[in-house]
């Protein structure tokens, strides 16, 4: 409530103030972002598109745990959107493996899950078909003879 408030004064300062202050809230809050935003190019906003898209992806698939690692990737996801830099590629893959240690797959356990329980009637009756073959008998092999030898033979042969 008292967040709504604040806001709610900051943006009737800025819209409708004519004062010092006004101007140097609406130069500060409106004018900076805004001359910022104009400098970003078609690709910049592309892939900060991309980056969106990445973090939406990561918080779905890896719940709370996603979050972390999106929040512990921000600085360089930054930095990437604003100059491409080959490395963070490398961080992101390093701490999704770790991530993967730490967490483990949720999702793709679960479908795991419902995939066996999907295919285990399919395999029993497979099973049940090829228990019902007939087998043909094994003939038994001739006995070996046993050698006579009172000595034992080469040990390492």
């Amino acid at each position: 409530m008292l967040l709504f408030m604040v806001l709610t004064m900051v943006f009737g300062l800025t819209m409708f103030d004519q004062g010092d202050v006004g101007a140097a809230l609406r130069r500060t809050l409106v004018q900076t972002p805004a001359r910022l935003l104009a400098k970003l190019s078609r690709g910049q906003i592309i892939g900060l598109m991309l980056v969106l898209v990445l973090v939406t992806a990561v918080a779905v698939v890896f719940e709370a745990d996603g979050l972390r690692l999106m929040s512990m990737a921000a600085p360089d996801l930054i930095a990437w959107v604003l100059m491409f830099d080959v490395t963070v590629l490398f961080d992101l893959a390093v701490l999704a493996v770790s991530l993967r240690a730490i967490a483990g797959w949720r999702g793709l356990t679960q479908a795991a899950t419902v995939l066996r329980k999907n295919t285990m009637p399919l395999i029993q009756r497979i099973a049940a078909w090829r228990g019902r073959q007939t087998r043909r008998p094994h003939r038994p092999r001739p006995p070996r003879p046993k050698a006579d030898d009172a000595e034992p033979g080469l040990v390492f042969a």
